[in-house]
């Protein structure tokens, strides 16, 4: 059936099919011996996403005091924010309890708001981390050592400025990458080593400006390479004449790396590319999926199976409106953040580690039975933050679920105005990105909070600085430098300038989130356009437009070209 979306800014048409009205009826929640179905959606895809990304706050840090401690502490919530945050040492420990937090909801007003008014008064972690060493500035990261200013590193080591790179090592300024090591802005890479600018690239070892190569090694502004050595711009080489058109661009200043990417991006447009970037899939449609089947409308995924509307996940099973996490997660509709086990979760946000039958919730670990609460370890049989027995449990959320019924709350996700977050600092500008007034006029959160400055010696404009990283002075550890595009400041740290040294790289000239936002603007949109492949002319859904100038092909038509 065709829909409307109910936002008064947006209005698009879309469609909510059998099949889903299927997942709806198969995920909707028993209590007290009856079945509260889950209605269908009343905002569009892009819409619901939006409405989740708001919740989050993946990449922003700051400086404020604790709230158990008064210690200064690293923090994804900022100084302004009138909310309750302890260390996560604090937050994981014994020494307080979010059941004492509890609320008596009241059925005769909108639920919602009494949930959101709970999520603002149950102390929430620093950080959205675990199990880390020595990685004091990360967020949404576990199992990480000696990270810094990176946000999903799960199992990484001495990373720095990275955004969902897994099991990687010494790798910088790198986006979407797994098993990589030595690397330096790569975008989409998997099982490369040392690789220095590469894009959707597999298998590679000592490569520089590399993209959509597989099982290449030796290579320098190559694109579309199979199982090659020794290519300098897609030509083959001798290995001595390799080294020397590779040494012809040394010493590697920005200008000299800006001279060869140039010709780089000419090569570029010249190779075909699939309509889809990913392998092992059946049956798909979205971009950046590895080995899913029957995944619609999914992005920057792997091991989907019967999924829809879902990015960011990591081995998921029948899912609908997800962002973010899994490995592994099954049935779970309309959240942030949830995985690790987690099992029939619907509208929530942060909660894994073995969750089982949780709505409403957020922070929550390992819970199972829980309705409306935050902060929660290990308990069941909640609501609200207040512990009942299993049939006092089932008859007061079945209470509130008719009264959410009849306010129209049931089966929405909290809305943006509810989230602890500004607009510009959650997920969703870099998705949605919208102005301070657009954001005031959807009634929603925006915050004009800037970090104080840093405190160094001096700020140094990047004009400034020596080209060649030879002739860089150990005291660039003390100064700042000035962001070329935004002028703010940015400091660097000894490891990474020693990675600079080791691998003759010029110093930076724009600051780390500039950096992230270029990475990001060489991807593929969340997004899908009706074109012809321009082998066969067969219609294809892909997320290069009609209006760029790629060469798309089917994956039929490409596989052959390439192979």
């Amino acid at each position: 059936m065709q829909q409307t979306c109910k936002n008064s800014w947006c209005g698009q048409a879309f469609e909510i099919t059998d099949e889903d009205l299927k997942f709806y009826e198969k995920i909707s929640p028993e209590f007290a011996g009856k079945k509260y179905p889950i209605p269908p959606p009343t905002l569009c895809p892009e819409c619901r996403e939006q409405r989740r990304l708001a919740h989050v706050n993946r990449s922003h840090l700051y400086r404020r005091t604790s709230d158990f401690s008064g210690k200064e502490i690293i923090s994804i919530f900022s100084p302004e924010k009138k909310l309750k945050v302890y260390e996560n040492e604090i937050w994981w420990s014994d020494q307080w309890d979010p059941l004492t937090y509890g609320h008596t909801a009241d059925g005769t007003k909108p639920i919602l708001p009494q949930i959101g008014k709970l999520f603002t008064e149950v102390p929430v972690m620093a950080l959205f981390n675990e199990a880390n060493e020595n990685s004091p500035y990360v967020n949404t990261t576990g199992w990480a050592k000696n990270c810094y200013l990176c946000y999903g590193a799960d199992y990484s080591e001495d990373c720095y400025y990275g955004e969902a790179v897994y099991h990687c090592r010494n790798t910088l300024d790198s986006h979407s990458c797994q098993r990589c090591e030595q690397c330096y802005e790569c975008i989409d890479c998997n099982d490369c080593f040392s690789v220095l600018y590469g894009q959707n690239c597999n298998q590679c070892n000592d490569c520089f400006l590399i993209d959509n190569c597989i099982g290449c090694h030796d290579c320098f502004g190559c694109s579309g390479l199979r199982h090659k050595e020794y290519c300098y711009f897609n030509e083959e080489c001798s290995a001595k004449d390799y080294q020397a058109k590779v040494n012809s661009h040394l010493p590697l200043t920005h200008l000299a790396i800006a001279d060869a990417k140039a010709k780089w991006q000419v090569l570029k447009l010249q190779q075909p590319h699939k309509f889809c970037i990913g392998v092992k899939n059946e049956n798909v449609s979205g971009n950046y999926l590895w080995q899913s089947k029957n995944a619609y409308l999914c992005f920057d995924s792997d091991d989907l199976e019967d999924c829809k509307y879902c990015t960011n996940m990591r081995t998921a099973k029948d899912c609908h409106d997800t962002n973010y996490w899994g490995h592994s997660g099954e049935l779970l509709y309309e959240n942030m953040a949830v995985g690790e086990g987690a099992i029939q979760v619907h509208f929530s946000n942060c909660v894994w580690g073995g969750t089982e039958n949780m709505l409403y919730c957020a922070y929550c670990i390992g819970s199972k039975n829980c309705f409306g609460c935050s902060g929660l370890r290990h308990k069941q049989y909640c609501m609200l933050n207040k512990q009942y027995s299993k049939d006092d449990y089932e008859r007061n959320v079945s209470l509130l679920i008719e009264q959410m019924r009849k306010t129209g709350e049931w089966g929405e996700f909290p809305p943006a105005s509810l989230s602890v977050f500004a607009y510009g600092e959650s997920l969703a500008q870099e998705f949605f990105p919208l102005t301070r007034e657009e954001v005031l006029r959807r009634s929603w959160q925006w915050s004009d909070y800037e970090p104080p400055v840093l405190q160094v010696e001096k700020i140094i404009h990047p004009k400034d600085l020596p080209p060649s990283i030879d002739d860089i002075p150990d005291d660039i550890l003390n100064w700042a430098i000035e962001c070329e595009a935004t002028k703010k400041p940015f400091k660097i740290i000894k490891q990474e300038l020693d990675f600079y040294r080791n691998r003759r790289l010029p110093i930076p000239h724009f600051h780390p989130d500039e950096r992230h936002r270029r990475r990001m603007a060489l991807r593929n949109p969340r997004k899908l356009w009706n074109r012809t492949c321009a082998s066969c002319q067969k219609p294809i859904a892909t997320s290069y437009s009609s209006e760029r100038p790629e060469i798309v092909y089917c994956e039929e038509c490409y596989l052959k070209t390439m192979y």
